[in-house]
């Protein structure tokens, strides 16, 4: 058998529904399931190789696409166990407990903690103290577009989550049977799409070989195996429906006296109905049972059983069923506290903005343009809607009407080009004009400060304008109550 580990970076954002229902809330997968990198390979290689060839990489299970997991620095990331409890109010310490090492749960120093199962993120166990892996996801509005009336679809406006650009994942692919290694890799490597809405902006990545590092299994030296769910299982029983409830057998552990303690067991479940892409249509469900999850195997007497990370039950072909047994991440003290202590993920820093180089291209410079006007205005109407919420309400409140005499302000910045003009009119009205009484103290002070403040702002005009429009809607509103 020979694995082969690669690297997949996502060059644009990518959507991969958690379920097939198009309403309600619909949240994107934190990690890529191996199905979309054997669909890669299958649509490069399945029309040309020989139908056995065909079966053993793509139907047999002998060839074995895993999940792509988060990953930090060179070592591949891992569902947080589910197995971990942490307390519901945060301590000094931040320690967290092993559900099935606490010796006593029900002690009353365990419920005053009231714990809760860790059921989110990914975590870099490579150290002393697991560090959370930021997964950042990003939502956009979308419509579906008809074609013939060259406009959007009415009543067909969805939301999409997707995985953020940037973010990098390792996954690995078993091949068994050697010759096919290469031919694999080959047609893996490189620029492709997955996901939903591949046509569109979304679903870019880049694809290389990679070498990483990652959780080992460990031997069982007692009568007590961990068996650690990297990957999504999926088991049937002896009438081939789908169970929750496989046999020690069923999770690699080949002893008849061996049984599942499923008290100290952290199970957790999922349903989703896989798309086939060549057909066009969803297949049934598949209920199994959800990556993270932690069987608790207990054995008559020691065992001494040399144990190695594989894959059970079934649909291993796409990435279900890889186990680690006896991970040294879900190891405790005595009391029960865990080993591993789980730190958050860090902000990531982001990339600094690059200069682009518009020089003869007039569609660039059309939009870097528009960016920089966009920019601007934004930048004025901040500034514009910081003075009205501090003085807006407090100094222009009376039985003075000054929704025309801020129409014309407005008029005064309209009419003219040069800020100092503009400023030196306003002045003028303000201080001798018939309405000066109007603006004695506060009001004509603050006024004078804005412009002072801006009035070597190239957007002074617009602001001034953008100020009186507001303020003469503002003052208008309050005149009629």
């Amino acid at each position: 058998m020979k694995t082969l580990q690669f690297k997949c970076t996502l060059l644009s954002d990518v959507i991969l529904n958690q379920k097939a229902a198009s309403d309600g809330v619909n949240k994107t997968l934190d990690f890529i399931p191996g199905s979309n990198f054997l669909g890669i390979v299958a649509g490069k290689l399945y029309e040309t190789l020989p139908a056995n060839e065909a079966w053993e990489i793509f139907h047999s299970g002998h060839v074995r696409f895993g999940d792509a997991h988060p990953s930090l620095e060179d070592f591949r990331g891992l569902k947080v166990p589910a197995a971990i409890m942490q307390p519901k109010l945060k301590s000094d310490d931040n320690k967290n407990y092993i559900h099935f090492r606490i010796p006593d749960p029900n002690a009353e120093s365990i419920k005053k903690l009231q714990l809760k199962q860790c059921r989110t993120g990914f975590y870099d166990f490579s150290k002393t103290e697991a560090q959370q892996i930021a997964t950042k996801t990003s939502f956009a509005v979308k419509s579906a577009y008809n074609r013939n009336k060259r406009r959007s679809e009415d009543e067909k406006m969805f939301g999409y989550e997707s995985l953020r650009q940037g973010l990098i994942m390792f996954f690995e692919v078993q091949v068994d049977n050697d010759d096919f290694a290469k031919t694999i890799s080959d047609a893996l490597v490189g620029k492709c799409h997955i996901g939903r809405s591949r046509t569109a902006q979304y679903g870019l990545v880049e694809i290389e070989e990679c070498k990483y590092a990652e959780v080992k299994s460990n031997n069982s030296s007692n009568d007590e195996v961990i068996v650690y769910a990297d990957s999504r299982l999926i088991f049937l029983d002896e009438f081939g429906l789908p169970t929750f409830q496989p046999s020690p057998k069923d999770l690699g552990i080949d002893d008849e006296k061996a049984k599942i303690c499923w008290e100290e067991s952290q199970v957790r479940t999922f349903k989703y109905a896989p798309y086939n892409y060549k057909r066009q249509c969803f297949d049934a469900d598949r209920c199994g049972i959800e990556k993270g999850s932690v069987f608790v195997i207990k054995m008559k007497e020691k065992s001494g059983l040399q144990l190695q990370s594989q894959y059970v039950g079934s649909y291993k072909n796409e990435g279900f069923g890889k186990v680690i047994y006896n991970p040294g991440f879900l190891q405790a003290e005595p009391d029960g506290k865990a080993k591993y202590k789980l730190n958050e993920a860090k902000e990531p820093k982001e990339p600094e903005p690059q200069e682009i180089d518009t020089k003869g291209n007039t569609l660039l410079n059309y939009l870097v343009g528009r960016k920089n006007k966009e920019k601007d205005s934004n930048d004025v109407y901040k500034i514009v809607n910081e003075w009205i919420k501090d003085y807006g309400d407090t100094l222009f409140k009376g039985k003075e009407k000054f929704a025309s005499q801020w129409g014309t302000i407005r008029a005064f910045a309209m009419a003219n080009q040069l800020n100092d003009k503009i400023v030196s009119q306003i002045e003028e009205y303000i201080s001798h004009g018939v309405k000066a009484e109007d603006w004695l103290g506060n009001r004509r002070d603050k006024l004078k400060e804005f412009m002072t403040a801006h009035k070597n702002n190239n957007n002074f005009r617009e602001m001034m304008v953008n100020l009186a429009a507001q303020m003469a809607k503002k003052c208008k509103k309050e005149d009629k109550q």
